[in-house]
């Protein structure tokens, strides 16, 4: 297994995070994975928490998002034109940090925040958003 699950008490939601620079998120159970372990670790974690789950990541999220149950969002780091076609299909709310408006305009429901540089405060955003969606 090439993944690391850590588990809070108390935690109100699953997140995976898929290739993304080192980020906090404390009061979340987390599964850190890469792409090619994305299934196994996804499957893992939903085996041990009953918890609703976000992805967290670039283009690999945005595309993965429909295979994931009990999905209640999708945060996208630098997505790219080349998840149009999956950003449309979304049925979850998507917050985009920088990457492609065409992206957040395909989406159904999306956000994007541009010019952001600070990875504290991106965090944060992230955080928030996971809290009012889970």
């Amino acid at each position: 297994m090439k993944f690391k699950l850590k588990l809070r008490l108390g935690a109100r939601a699953l997140v995976m995070l898929i290739e993304v620079p080192d980020i906090a998120l404390d009061e979340f159970a987390v599964c850190r994975c890469n792409p090619g372990d994305f299934t196994e670790a996804l499957r893992d974690a939903q085996s041990r928490v009953a918890l609703p789950a976000f992805l967290l990541g670039g283009d690999f999220a945005i595309a993965a998002a429909e295979h994931v149950l009990d999905l209640r969002g999708v945060i996208a780091w630098n997505a790219t034109g080349a998840v149009v076609a999956a950003a449309s299909r979304l049925q979850v709310p998507l917050l985009l940090i920088g990457g492609s408006s065409s992206v957040a305009n395909a989406a159904p429901d999306a956000s994007r925040i541009i010019g952001l540089d600070d990875a504290a405060l991106a965090a944060r955003l992230a955080a928030r958003f996971i809290n009012v969606y889970a």
